[in-house]
């Protein structure tokens, strides 16, 4: 019977093939809880990280180390790709959250991403914490034309430095330095301000700021300036310059450790002037850290109180609390987690079911004083207005002030544009 199979017949069974492979691939495609009439989510052997159910999202930060309170902001953007799995993804797909541990130290960043993108071919990297860090990888990643969203860093080169893959929230060290110089002169008669400063882009950028702040106002300068590094543990030479000078008030631009460290040590020497702080220290857990050293101080804040009674502040601790655990607790570091992710679950949102990176820039650019809180969000925002663009990559440089009373955050004043 075999030798009785003729061309024709041959030919005819490789079309019917053809059309039951085609036709059940149309069935699969199709079956990612979307209509009939909908035309399917496309994969994509051609864009890294999408597939027809998911979405591979990479990050980096301290999950150990010095800074390691700051890791948790890597833990809410966690909390928050559960919340928004649960309620079913973007267009269908699920979003694969990966992230690894680079210590704040940024000559171990470029090894943590580059396995990140080559190895787990990440569609894109939000929230890396750290100045000098994301500046260790900006160029790679631009190269690799790999999305960069909203590196956790104020540094201005992230809205100033034209690098088409980059988009950023957190308003710029320079501008809110700009804020608290202005404010500790004019609110709080401050004549002689202090600063600690870190040495890097973060540190000097903010006491860069604040100079111009305080020069706003005659007969006030800063007077004493004193710079730390990431991995000291001893601070008492930069408490001894400080307290030299008598500053009516102290501000400062440094990771949690040495800010604790330098305030403690000022405190025992019954010579802490009043603090005022760059949002990068507005945690509660600085409450913990600090202890009756920090009551009084006012710090800027980029996001909504994370224990007010405002519903979206409410919905923040629901969804961390059932998916969070006891790595993520609440604050403003895993409150930032969600300001990370809703803008960019947005972004893809309306990139629409065929993802690509160029329309992830274009969901990007289309967000105009957008405050929704993206998909499956359904109460107010966390955080101000966001606006981007092809020619504005800073969604916002707004903040408010607040200051810790009771062990607590009270605050101080309404949204605030940078000094002009």
């Amino acid at each position: 019977m075999k030798r009785a199979i003729r061309r024709r017949d041959l030919g005819l069974i490789f079309v019917s093939t053809a059309l039951c492979a085609l036709a059940c691939e149309k069935r699969e495609a199709g079956g990612q809880g979307m209509g009939s009439g909908d035309k399917p989510a496309q994969p994509s052997a051609q864009v890294p990280g999408v597939t027809d159910t998911t979405i591979k999202i990479g990050s980096y930060g301290p999950l150990s180390g010095p800074a390691a309170q700051w890791g948790t902001l890597l833990r809410g953007m966690e909390a928050y790709v559960a919340h928004l799995n649960e309620k079913g993804g973007i267009h269908g797909r699920k979003l694969e959250f990966i992230y690894r541990d680079d210590q704040y130290n940024p000559s171990k960043t470029p090894g943590v991403v580059r396995e990140l993108v080559e190895k787990e071919n990440v569609f894109a990297i939000v929230g890396g914490i750290g100045t000098a860090n994301g500046r260790a990888v900006a160029d790679y990643l631009e190269q690799k034309g790999v999305p960069f969203f909203t590196p956790a860093s104020g540094d201005k080169y992230w809205s100033e430095g034209g690098k088409k893959n980059v988009y950023t929230v957190f308003p710029k060290y320079e501008s809110e330095g700009q804020t608290l110089g202005d404010y500790v002169v004019k609110t709080m008669s401050a004549k002689k301000v202090a600063v600690l400063y870190q040495d890097d882009d973060f540190g000097k950028q903010g006491l860069e700021g604040v100079k111009k702040g305080v020069a706003r106002h005659e007969g006030a300068q800063v007077v004493v300036a004193v710079s730390t590094q990431p991995t000291d543990t001893d601070l008492s030479g930069q408490a001894s310059q400080i307290a030299a000078q008598s500053p009516d008030v102290l501000v400062l631009y440094a990771a949690p450790k040495q800010a604790i460290t330098l305030v403690k040590t000022l405190d025992a020497q019954k010579k802490k002037p009043p603090l005022v702080t760059s949002f990068v220290l507005s945690d509660p857990v600085l409450f913990k850290l600090a202890g009756e050293a920090w009551e009084g101080t006012i710090t800027a804040a980029a996001s909504i109180l994370p224990d007010s009674d405002d519903p979206a502040a409410a919905k923040y601790r629901e969804i961390l609390q059932k998916h969070g655990g006891e790595k993520a607790p609440p604050g403003t570091f895993t409150m930032a987690g969600f300001l990370f992710m809703q803008p960019l679950a947005e972004a893809m949102q309306r990139a629409g079911k065929e993802l690509t990176r160029e329309k992830l820039y274009e969901g990007f650019n289309a967000l105009s004083g957008w405050q929704a809180g993206g998909p499956h969000w359904e109460v107010g925002p966390l955080g101000p207005p966001i606006t981007f663009g092809a020619d504005r990559r800073l969604g916002s440089d707004q903040l408010y002030l607040a200051k810790a009373q009771g062990g607590k955050w009270q605050k101080l004043t309404e949204w605030l544009e940078p000094p002009r």
